[in-house]
């Protein structure tokens, strides 16, 4: 049992599309994980991070059970840094974020603008901007989009802003309902902040804006509710690896659950060997009230036909309570841990919170 969580029982997996499997001949994705998979109405979504993990490129493909997708295609193309270009550009960077925005037709939420003010977090994103699909240009300054800025002060009205040079990383998720839009945010010292915003506010403040950045702080009276998990990330963390986010919020109770994917990759942390999804009531700081999928001791099929692969969790995708989408990377040994698959399962299971 991980920190005394209570513990999740019936747990399932499914695998529902294999995205790339290199090894087999299936080369339509690059040899890097999938930081987020998506599962649309029409289409497939993979997020990928290249040169380095500085460029964020998106691709589509169909949904069948070994997706198609064209990789010299992306629908997006955020640059950090190109090869044998000697400047640094500021719409890339490291994010795990692609939510659809239900906003306008085809706008989504992702990552932009590297960490500039946190030299120990410069590859991560800072800024969570709105891009509409498909981008047949590459994008390379964070100012042509619309975005959210300050994120380290989303929440500040319920006490948990902080200083930008602090910030380590930002993610973003939008709720089954498409009511509400949860900022993640975490620090240097593995703090975790939450806070949930109006959907529909955050929208009109990106179409009224333009490509100016809509400064957080400006929209306090959205913000429903906010909190702080403190040491919730790191090596002695009380999850660890924080990989993929999504949340229900119930407004009028105040209730609902936050969902975190987690696994380090073989290289890093304890090398991989943990492996949960972790669920936790909202506003919830102690561990015990938590519950935890552990897939280490039940795996499913996630090592099904994988050999002597090594998983890497990587996003998650609510479908309905203790339900969810899990993209799952995969790394081989025997080439120095490269991600030669990339998959989607469906894992449910019954909880005990």
């Amino acid at each position: 049992m991980f920190n005394n969580m209570k513990q999740a029982y019936n747990i399932s997996t499914e695998s529902l599309h294999i995205l790339n499997n290199y090894n087999n001949g299936d080369d339509d994705l690059y040899h890097v994980v999938v930081q987020k998979g998506n599962v649309g109405s029409r289409y497939l979504y993979a997020l990928q991070l290249l040169n380095e993990g500085n460029n964020i490129y998106v691709f589509r493909g169909d949904k069948s059970y070994r997706s198609n997708f064209d990789k010299n295609s992306p629908v997006l193309r955020l640059i950090r840094k190109e090869k044998n270009d000697s400047t640094y550009y500021t719409a890339g960077g490291h994010t795990q974020t692609w939510e659809y925005a239900y906003a306008n037709k085809n706008e989504w939420f992702v990552g932009t603008k590297p960490n500039d003010l946190n030299p120990s977090a410069a590859k991560w994103t800072k800024q969570i901007a709105r891009v509409t699909i498909p981008q047949n240009k590459k994008i390379k300054s964070n100012t042509e989009l619309p975005r959210l800025s300050n994120l380290n002060y989303a929440g500040s009205s319920y006490g948990i802003g902080y200083s930008g040079n602090k910030m380590f990383r930002v993610e973003a998720a939008v709720p089954l309902d498409h009511n509400y839009f949860m900022v993640i945010t975490g620090d240097n010292a593995n703090n975790a902040y939450f806070s949930i915003y109006s959907l529909s506010a955050i929208n009109n403040a990106l179409d009224s804006n333009g490509t100016s950045p809509v400064d957080i702080r400006n929209y306090a009276s959205d913000c429903k509710d906010a909190f702080k998990i403190s040491n919730l990330s790191g090596s002695n963390g009380l999850i660890g690896s924080l990989q993929g986010f999504d949340f229900s919020y119930d407004e009028v109770t105040n209730q609902g659950y936050i969902y975190i994917s987690s696994q380090y990759s073989p290289n890093d942390g304890d090398g991989g060997e943990s492996r949960k999804i972790v669920k936790i009531p909202w506003r919830s700081t102690d561990p015990s009230e938590w519950e935890e999928v552990d897939l280490r001791t039940n795996p499913g099929t996630l090592d099904e036909d994988a050999g002597s692969y090594r998983t890497e969790l990587e996003g998650i995708q609510l479908i309905d309570n203790n339900d969810v989408y899990l993209t799952v990377a995969y790394h081989d040994p025997s080439q120095g841990n490269l991600t030669v698959m990339n998959r989607i399962y469906r894992v449910t299971w019954s909880s005990s919170i």
